[in-house]
């Protein structure tokens, strides 16, 4: 398989402890890239919750992760949610984007391949390990084709 291209990052939430799924995920990318089936990887960490109005690297990220699950047919929610924070003082109503406790983005060439964890339909969730298990397996469970072809043009 040709997987030289193939690069992820993981974005764990902030101010909580790396231990369980987390762990988990870095552990699995890391015998991934070890066996030469990714190419390399990053962790990164972000907010539990940004404002949606005010512009921030997350925010940019969550709308490029959005854009592709627009294009390969799939919703990012519930591990993404929104929210209404009302500021009693102001009484502004800010629009919060929760972030998941983790999150990986599998790219191809720099494109986006796969954002996990993700939903096809309303009841076919699609896990951040078991996505990374079937990079494993030669199978790419969200556009449920074969790698390397990328899931979405």
């Amino acid at each position: 398989m040709d997987t030289e291209s193939l690069t992820v990052d993981v974005h764990l939430r902030a101010h909580t402890p790396i231990v369980g799924p987390r762990e988990h995920a870095i552990e699995t990318v890391e015998e991934l890239v070890e066996r030469g089936i990714v190419a390399d990887y990053e962790v990164h960490s972000w907010p539990s919750a940004v404002d949606l109005t005010v512009p921030s690297e997350v925010t940019s990220q969550y709308r490029e992760f959005a854009e592709w699950a627009e294009r390969a047919g799939v919703t990012l929610e519930p591990a993404f949610s929104h929210r209404v924070e009302d500021n009693a003082i102001t009484g502004e109503h800010n629009e919060m984007l929760v972030t998941p406790l983790v999150c990986t983005v599998v790219r191809r060439d720099g494109d986006i391949v796969a954002v996990l964890p993700c939903c096809r339909g309303e009841e076919d969730h699609v896990t951040v390990l078991s996505y990374l298990s079937s990079l494993d397996e030669d199978v790419d469970l969200v556009g449920e084709e074969e790698l390397p072809a990328p899931s979405v043009a």
